[in-house]
């Protein structure tokens, strides 16, 4: 299927076009037509097509051919609506070989949005090479959201930030600090701040993740909470903490499976005591899992599912 033609709106940042470069795989989102123009979103930011456009909602994957001032000149890449088979579909496009790891790097790529070019595939793939494989997801999970950033194409940066986020023996407060003045590249991207505590038997960090683009602390109140705490008898535990339709709703990850009950009576108890107080609780799910970083716990709902559209745009 070829696209003959998005036209960019006129817009004071253009990021997401201006790093889109010939032979990147981008996901197309198809927000409304009317008149014969179509509204589609491209990493986040709107813009305007024209032709033969499907009806939303409708997403895509597309291979960019062209890119001018005004124009990107895309091609659909045909698949099937099976994530697997997508993102196979996509290594072998890209020329990467197929497995599990490759398929765990897009996958991160794909949730942020990011676009798929062969050499930025390649530089993140050779980057875990010499790290064990069991390490390997949570360095792409946290150096894929780093490529969000505007600090990305600072080196110094990039290394400072991935040690403090991966809890490495080579991390600094300067890494915190890198965090704390870094903004999204991308509009409508969450946006963390970083705050570390200790005190007697217990440190750990506090995540505020603002859902106002590249602007923290503007809105009344933050899209989630994130709490690690690390104890000697507990080891690691990670509460994630937002609003939902009929309350707060909090996911607890701790260390053990045998850990799993004594939180769960301690969330009924916490339930219990927040209703007295006029605060009402949702849900509260408690799961034994390892979490390496706050990147994996941003963005918890999956990515939308690869969807073909036989249609010519």
């Amino acid at each position: 299927m070829q696209i003959s033609g998005i036209f960019l709106n006129p817009a004071v940042e253009l990021q997401t076009v201006t790093s889109l470069q010939p032979g990147q795989m981008v996901q197309v989102e198809v927000l409304g037509v009317e008149n014969g123009l179509a509204t589609v979103r491209i990493g986040g930011q709107t813009f305007t097509a024209t032709g033969e456009i499907p009806s939303p909602p409708a997403t895509f994957w597309a291979l960019v051919r062209e890119v001018t001032p005004e124009t990107l000149h895309l091609q659909h890449l045909t698949g099937t609506p099976d994530e697997n088979a997508a993102l196979t579909t996509m290594a072998k496009v890209l020329g990467m070989p197929a497995g599990p790891e490759t398929t765990k790097l897009l996958q991160e790529m794909v949730k942020w949005q990011l676009p798929l070019g062969r050499s930025l595939v390649e530089m993140l793939f050779s980057a875990a090479r010499d790290l064990p494989p069991r390490e390997r997801a949570a360095f792409w999970a946290a150096r894929v959201w780093l490529e969000t950033l505007d600090l990305r194409s600072d080196p110094g940066k990039v290394k400072q930030a991935l040690d403090y986020l991966l809890g490495s023996k080579e991390a600094t407060p300067r890494g915190q600090e890198v965090l704390n003045q870094a903004a999204p590249l991308f509009p409508d991207q969450e946006m963390v701040s970083f705050f570390t505590f200790r005190g007697k038997g217990i440190y750990g960090e506090l995540y505020m993740v603002d859902s106002r683009a590249g602007k923290k602390g503007e809105q009344d109140l933050p899209l989630a909470l994130v709490v690690r705490v690390e104890t000697p008898v507990l080891g690691e535990t990670w509460v994630y903490l937002t609003r939902g339709k009929a309350g707060l709703t909090a996911r607890v990850a701790v260390a053990k499976e045998n850990f799993v009950s004594l939180f769960k009576k301690a969330a009924g108890e916490l339930r219990d005591r927040l209703a007295a107080l006029g605060y009402s609780i949702d849900d509260i799910q408690v799961t034994a899992r390892k979490i390496s970083c706050i990147c994996e716990l941003l963005r918890p709902h999956e990515p939308p599912p690869y969807r073909p559209v036989n249609a010519l745009v």
